[in-house]
């Protein structure tokens, strides 16, 4: 693996050390969490490192996200934290926009609902474009700020690109017209609804987004994951910057019931995936209920940030994890 140029290297600490500032005098609490923990993330579609000590009497596993000791943290009483974590990912190797390790900036707010954040989150943004923008970044914030960073419910983009909404038999219309599968219909009908979702979006709206910065909000309930549900949708969050998706955000579940039931949901899908079923995170559930404040979280990938402001076209011309 060669070394980044200097420039970059200079370029990334800055970066990070305006975000550090920014967020401090904000009322931000800058906090750690293991990187190496018993029980990780439970996500169908995500695996972890499983790491071994030499004896093989101590077994753990690298984290695909700091989200449930963040969470945990928050429960304490902590009203605003972020953390810059080391993250990784098996399998994201190959791409020029994955690896399997990458630097997260994860932050929770006590008393912000997913409107509030996605506001919060578009002042950080511009923040940063201002600051550390390439001059192309700077003129297209400068030009129009409405079209350049703008917000988009997912039914509203549905319909937009593909002309149909996001539910069942829509997405299996879709399937069908634009041949985006060889699984016929019959195997169709008992693929889950998150499969058939993100087969469509990722073929046929994700390449649709257009240019600049895209909030897309409310999602379908089935894809709430740790998010809540009001109104008939999912409260959470997903930003792109021409087409690269940057972050992911949930109006945060508090219900340990639910919360529990979707655990076991994702136990069920990642066991009929062929996939290592993992226990229950009993520490994170038990910081749910009546006590958690009511509050929003994100998680930004810094590494494709850093490679959007700078204007790069690949990961590896910026990140120091990148293999």
């Amino acid at each position: 693996m060669k070394s980044l140029p200097k420039e970059i290297v200079i370029f990334r600490s800055l970066v990070l050390k305006a975000s550090r500032n920014y967020f401090w005098e904000l009322g931000f609490l800058e906090v750690d969490t293991p990187c190496l923990k018993p029980i990780v993330g439970m996500e169908p579609y995500l695996d972890p490192f499983e790491v071994v000590s030499p004896s093989k009497k101590e077994i753990g596993f690298l984290i695909t996200s700091p989200e449930y000791s963040l969470k945990q943290i928050l429960s304490t009483g902590i009203d605003r934290i972020f953390e810059f974590s080391h993250t990784f990912r098996s399998g994201e190797i190959g791409s020029d926009f994955h690896s399997k390790e990458f630097l997260m900036l994860e932050l929770y707010a006590e008393g912000m609902n997913d409107i509030q954040l996605r506001e919060f989150i578009k002042e950080y943004l511009i923040f940063l474009i201002q600051n550390f923008g390439s001059l192309e970044n700077k003129n297209r914030l400068q030009d129009s700020k409405e079209s350049f960073i703008r917000e988009q419910s997912v039914e509203s983009i549905f319909r937009e690109t593909t002309g149909f909404t996001f539910d069942r038999d829509s997405l299996l219309t879709l399937i069908e017209i634009h041949k985006l599968t060889g699984a016929s219909k019959e195997e169709l009908h008992f693929w889950p609804y998150e499969d058939l979702f993100f087969l469509v979006f990722l073929n046929l709206v994700e390449p649709k987004l257009g240019g600049g910065i895209i909030f897309l909000y409310d999602y379908p309930p089935e894809c709430a994951a740790l998010a809540r549900l009001e109104d008939g949708v999912a409260k959470r969050f997903e930003i792109y910057w021409d087409g690269l998706e940057l972050a992911n955000a949930f109006f945060e579940l508090k219900d340990p019931l639910e919360q529990r039931l979707r655990f076991e949901k994702e136990r069920e899908l990642r066991k009929k995936l062929g996939k290592e079923v993992f226990p229950i995170d009993e520490d994170f559930i038990s910081c749910l209920g009546e006590d958690f404040p009511t509050a929003s979280g994100i998680s930004i990938g810094m590494d494709r940030l850093i490679l959007k402001l700078i204007g790069k076209q690949t990961l590896r011309e910026i990140s120091p994890y990148w293999i």
